[in-house]
């Protein structure tokens, strides 16, 4: 039997998988970094939502979430209106490019991880 895999690919001819990592990483990274660049582009700022966060903002309806759940209900709403933003118009192209962004550096970290050398042992340390 010969020595390829299930594509007919040769085991010689096959590439390291540090290198098939860093391609994901770099695919990842363009395909990231353009469809934050088209989302930037094509988003259109919401007007309408302007009205909704002056609602939240006030003062009455902080109160009233801290006498239903505390300061804790009060952060809570915070940082949830914060992270809901992140994801509607522009806001949402940088959101995608640094999610590129840190993917890609994972990518690229686990690639040069799994590239480098093991450490060798002296050969005295190895004489049994």
């Amino acid at each position: 039997m010969s020595d390829t895999d299930s594509h007919g690919i040769s085991a010689e001819r096959r590439r390291p998988l540090h290198v098939v990592i860093y391609c994901w990483g770099a695919g990842i990274l363009l395909v990231g970094l353009v469809g934050a660049v088209l989302i930037y582009v094509f988003a259109a700022d919401d007007d309408g939502a302007d009205a909704a966060r002056a609602l939240t903002a006030g003062r009455m309806y902080q109160h009233n979430i801290e006498l239903m759940g505390g300061k804790f209900a009060v952060y809570a709403d915070q940082f949830n209106q914060w992270f809901a933003s992140l994801w509607q118009g522009r806001a949402l192209a940088y959101t995608v490019a640094v999610l590129a962004v840190a993917i890609a550096l994972m990518c690229f970290l686990a690639g040069r991880l799994m590239s480098a050398p093991l450490p060798q042992a002296p050969d005295e340390e190895r004489k049994d």
